[in-house]
């Protein structure tokens, strides 16, 4: 009996097309169902991934912006510092404001501490290389430093300002001796911005107010193509600048940012510290008895003036050490083209302090060479 119940039951379903159907109809819709939803979810995760990463670009811009406006002040401090009685040479200025900015890094101690005992850094080997790729970018930055405190000793802040902007379009050249592939934009900038390094060079503002201390003065001279000392000092200290960018887009790839940084400050302190004892050592060796002494504190006379310790301090830890961490933080959200252009807002920021707080008031030729400069920039980053 139950055999032949099976068999009525098992007749039944195959003579019912609709209990016959019921179940893969089922589960087509279903299947499809569930790809929808998980379409819809795949494209609201999207959506949510998009946002955030708009949203910590825009914080990554707006930081960048910010440590331009910083780079602005340095040149505007360095050139008020100058106009104080008695101020530093440049090794004495470059050596006080590098331990400055040393000490600044105090604060973060724990967090170096922190990366240097990571599993990254557990082998000897790997300390090392963090140790070289810190005293690699010293180099780089100590010409590049170095080299613009000498030469705002003989321009404007505003015009040393766009001079360094030359960096951007001198990185692409190194990318090109290097293998790189170089646009097309990149050699239109390149020519442009020698275009406003001529517009640049033919204005007489520069090495008019020229401050003496250990170089000579500048000569004139009545050539129309004409680049002062202080210009041809800062166009070096820019291409050392140049290296400077190049050098940390890979090394910044292999090690901590704060920890690079902080090494790399104290590395940079030290030679400043080799280049202010190799300059007294000479004033002391080529100076008469009686003032031997006398000549190695022409180095500074005015090292007791707070203002000029303040204007240090700033120059340190704004322009130093805040705007070196801000700037490495900034470009993990945004693109190192995006990055340079942003950056390029510095010589702005510079010629509108120079004027409110300088009284520096930049001839139209300087604004138009230097915008070109700037243009020049932005199409080598685009």
């Amino acid at each position: 009996m139950s055999s032949s119940t099976t068999r009525h039951e098992g007749a039944s379903k195959e003579s019912d097309p609709l209990l016959c159907n019921t179940s893969p109809s089922i589960t087509i819709k279903a299947t499809a169902e569930n790809v929808y939803n998980t379409e819809n979810n795949d494209l609201e995760i999207g959506e949510a991934k998009t946002s955030s990463l708009n949203s910590t670009q825009m914080i990554g811009r707006v930081t960048l912006a910010f440590v331009a406006f910083l780079y602005g002040t340095l040149n505007v401090s360095l050139r008020m510092l100058y106009a104080l009685p008695n101020p530093p040479s440049a090794s004495a200025l470059s050596t006080t404001r590098g331990w400055l900015a040393a000490f600044a890094f105090l604060p973060f101690a724990p967090r170096v501490k922190q990366e240097i005992t990571s599993d990254q850094y557990s082998k000897q080997s790997t300390r090392r290389a963090l140790h070289l790729a810190a005293l690699e970018l010293a180099l780089w930055n100590f010409g590049a430093q170095g080299l613009l405190n000498v030469g705002l000793l003989f321009t404007d802040a505003a015009r040393a300002a766009f001079f360094t902007q030359t960096s951007v379009v001198m990185t692409p050249l190194l990318s090109y001796f290097s293998g790189g592939d170089v646009r097309k934009s990149v050699w239109l900038g390149c020519f442009i911005a020698l275009m406003g390094l001529i517009i640049l060079s033919s204005s007489n503002s520069s090495d008019d107010d020229v401050v003496e201390d250990e170089t000579t003065a500048v000569a004139s001279s009545s050539s129309w193509f004409y680049l002062g000392t202080g210009d041809i000092i800062v166009l070096a200290g820019a291409a050392s600048w140049s290296m400077y960018i190049f050098r940390v887009s890979s090394l910044s790839q292999y090690h901590p940012e704060v920890s690079l940084q902080a090494f790399k400050t104290i590395y940079l302190a030290c030679m400043y510290t080799t280049w202010f004892i190799c300059s007294a050592a000479i004033r002391y060796a080529t100076t008469d008895d009686n003032d031997k002494w006398a000549s190695v504190l022409d180095l500074w006379r005015g090292y007791n003036d707070w203002k000029a310790w303040l204007i240090l301090f700033y120059s340190a830890a704004g322009p130093g050490t805040i705007a070196d961490i801000l700037q490495q933080g900034g470009q993990k959200y945004v693109s190192a083209s995006e990055a340079n252009v942003i950056l390029c807002g510095e010589p702005v920021f510079t010629a509108l302090l120079s004027r409110f707080v300088l009284h520096e008031i930049a001839s139209k030729m300087e604004y138009l060479g230097g915008s070109l400069i700037i243009l020049a920039a932005i199409l080598a980053s685009i």
